[in-house]
């Protein structure tokens, strides 16, 4: 038996720990997971395709609630505050997890449950203190969220307990590029595996014309952005022959298209495979999207939340920034001048590679 506790903030974790659970049924005759998260990763785990993990015996719970990040037209706000709402989060999940793992070790008269984590470290740090075999999950190996040096000081200390946490990790995979490091181990980018070609994936979603696709995650963060992108589009559709397709989990008005068709998918599990489909992506710069965009060689543009240094960092790689959002009508003219060209990054799925690491402990 094995507890895996996936941190709910953003889908990235749900989609690459899934990515993950495919890959093991290949690697081990039975799979026995309790899988804890909340949000939209719990309803993302729970409405996914049965016979995509119709092979592992996963129970999930619906536990986790952590507070929710404050944006304002695409900015993040009030850091501090929020660190200091995550602190209060952090006890609670710390509380909970404490708690399963206790119940759990009385009725199995066991005390070796394995504990992975994605970033969601109360459980790591439950299972340092009960000395219980544990693997972490993490592209982030420290944060930067708090700008204000007089502020900054209380991130610099909690990212030195992270820091501590990883180190007393059996093992932690980093789903990046990168050198091997003591216990660090680097499988590059983890992203779901597609089964089914382009070809018949266009045909089942109707797809016959060149085709865009806004999507930015499963929560309120992205309204901004794809309001902004749809005012631009309405201007470029008299110009461009394009389908549009929105996946976004609200209703979204914009005046004036009303006469123009686009479909709102809203919040759908099989998002990766519209990413695959489609021929180019408008994202915030959310790691699964650019992973996913980056291995199925779909072409994408991501303008990052504005202060979210993970976000702003991922995004300068692929040449964008917050302040592209006020030229969203020249970027995507050009993209949209030469879309049809798909270019796949030289980077392997690090998904088996992940699933081999957690399976050698689970078979221990």
């Amino acid at each position: 038996m094995a507890f895996f506790f996936t941190s709910p903030i953003g889908l990235g974790h749900i989609t690459r720990d899934i990515a993950i659970l495919e890959k093991m049924p290949e690697l081990a005759s039975t799979v026995d997971l309790t899988m804890i998260t909340g949000l939209k990763a719990y309803e993302l785990v729970s409405t996914y395709p049965k016979n995509r993990l119709e092979k592992i015996n996963l129970q999930f719970y619906d536990l986790y609630k952590p507070p929710d990040f404050f944006i304002s037209n695409g900015v993040l706000k009030n850091n501090f505050v929020w660190l200091l709402l995550y602190l209060w989060y952090y006890n609670r999940s710390k509380t909970l997890a404490k708690n399963l793992l206790l119940i759990s070790s009385h009725y199995e008269k066991s005390q070796s449950n394995l504990v992975i984590s994605d970033e969601d470290f109360a459980s790591i740090s439950v299972a340092k203190d009960t000395d219980k075999p544990r693997i972490f999950i993490t592209d982030i190996l420290n944060t930067r969220f708090i700008e204000s040096k007089m502020l900054s000081g209380v991130e610099s200390f909690l990212n030195n307990i992270m820091s501590k946490l990883m180190q007393s990790c059996n093992c932690v995979i980093v789903p990046e590029l990168g050198d091997n490091k003591d216990n660090i181990i680097y499988v590059g980018p983890i992203v779901r595996e597609i089964l089914t070609s382009r070809t018949e994936l266009r045909r089942r979603f109707s797809l016959s014309r060149k085709t865009i696709l806004i999507t930015t995650g499963g929560t309120n963060a992205g309204k901004y952005l794809s309001k902004k992108v749809l005012e631009v589009l309405l201007v470029l559709i008299r110009r461009f022959d394009f389908d549009l397709i929105l996946s976004f989990p609200y209703e979204l008005h914009v005046s004036g298209f009303e006469d123009h068709a686009f479909r709102n998918i809203g919040f759908v599990p099989n998002i990766h495979e519209y990413i695959f489909a489609v021929d180019l992506v408008i994202s915030l710069a959310g790691k699964s999207t650019i992973d996913e965009c980056s291995i199925y060689g779909t072409p994408g543009i991501f303008i990052p939340i504005k202060n979210h240094f993970e976000q702003e960092e991922r995004a300068l790689k692929f040449g964008f920034s917050y302040d592209d959002i006020n030229r969203l009508e020249e970027i995507i003219e050009e993209y949209l001048s030469s879309i049809g060209a798909r270019k796949k990054y030289n980077v392997k799925n690090g998904a088996m590679q992940a699933a081999q690491i957690i399976s050698e402990y689970l078979n221990e």
